[in-house]
């Protein structure tokens, strides 16, 4: 097992700031093809017709997700919010990759500003001075010198693991936009939300901050599958019946709250009850999830009242021998609908912890 020791990130390198020129007003005059890096990792800033820097680099965020680290190869610049670590002279540079596994979690816990469970609304800060001042851990030999080649050796292994997780990512894309449309035979009735003689839809009340607590009444708001907080009261009544909740503004969904169970909801949130003792709640939440992704519903093309009403449908089975809508068969193919998604749950609950999976570099 390799001997570890703890050495400045100074030591191996220097660190630049970003150039402050790059803004949104020096981008649109200065449109090109070299990118300029900023506080996210998951895209440029923007696209310039000139560059900093050329070669494989580690970065770092500045401003923002302080200390998070990206390699980038290629021709490329960067803004004010994030550092570049340039090889210092007359020391060898152990392999990237390593580096950004043991330089990261440093930097993360050195950057200072305001933290939030959750990373929501987290903005933290590290710059060069103190970022170089951080320690990191690198393996050593029997001398005490870098082990250049144990780090080499550790840093394949992390890009093998990485390379995988991008093919997990790639399976779990389509999989997340999947539909398994609901097959429904036999005579059949399209129905509308918008008819009234069958479903009361609503929209919740704004709520405040001030009035969420710790405990009470759960309320749902953009996402309908999870509470967003408590309140003391309610601001709904008649529970008597389920109810079929679905987020207007956030990501399109649907949620079903069986009867007797008291909740409130926000303006963000709409609420379905169903008026018709022959079509089964359940039957019609399992639908609407299925075919959730048909209409386009964002953040843009909101599931607004409106929208809701005058766009989506449901398909409910009727009994041929009686012409009423079937029960029985809302039952069975609500069944299949259930496990359908549960598969589909289970497996993207599957790749997501592999991609959630933390390398230890201590394990390689």
């Amino acid at each position: 097992m390799s001997k570890f020791e703890e050495v400045e990130i100074g030591e191996i390198f220097d660190a630049a700031n970003g150039h402050p020129k790059y803004i949104k007003d020096y981008m649109d005059a200065h449109p090109g093809d070299y990118p300029v890096y900023s506080a996210s990792l998951t895209k440029a800033f923007g696209y310039v017709d000139s560059y900093d820097y050329d070669g494989h680099y580690l970065t770092w965020v500045m401003n923002g997700y302080g200390g998070r680290i990206q390699e980038v190869r290629g021709k490329f610049s960067a803004n004010r919010d994030r550092g570049v670590f340039l090889p210092k002279k007359g020391v060898e540079t152990p392999d990237l990759t390593y580096l950004r596994f043991a330089m990261e979690p440093q930097l993360n816990a050195a950057a200072v500003g305001r933290r939030v469970d959750g990373k929501l609304n987290e903005y933290t800060k590290i710059y060069p001075e103190d970022a170089k001042a951080v320690a990191l851990r690198v393996p050593v030999d029997a001398q005490g010198r870098f082990d250049y080649v144990e780090m080499q050796r550790i840093g394949v292994k992390i890009r093998a693991v990485e390379a995988a997780q991008k093919e997990v990512l790639l399976a779990l894309a389509p999989l997340l936009r999947a539909e398994f449309p609901p097959e429904v035979d036999g005579p059949t009735e399209i129905v509308s939300l918008g008819n009234e003689d069958l479903f009361a839809l609503s929209i919740g009340k704004r709520v405040v901050k001030s009035e969420f607590h710790d405990t009470g009444v759960p309320a749902y708001s953009a996402n309908a599958r999870q509470p967003f907080g408590h309140i003391e009261k309610s601001n709904l009544n008649d529970f008597s019946k389920p109810s079929l909740l679905w987020g207007i503004d956030g990501n399109f969904d649907w949620n079903i709250i069986n009867s007797g169970v008291e909740f409130a909801t926000t303006d963000h949130c709409g609420r379905l009850q169903i008026g018709n003792g022959n079509i089964d709640p359940h039957y019609v939440f399992q639908f609407l999830r299925a075919t959730r992704g048909r209409y386009g519903f964002d953040r843009v093309y909101r599931a607004s009242l409106t929208n809701v009403k005058h766009n989506v449908t449901v398909t409910i089975p009727i009994d041929p021998d009686s012409g009423e809508y079937s029960l029985d068969r809302q039952y069975e193919i609500a069944l299949v609908l259930a496990s359908r998604e549960q598969a589909r749950t289970a497996t993207v609950n599957a790749l997501s912890e592999v991609l959630k999976a933390r390398i230890s570099i201590e394990a390689f």
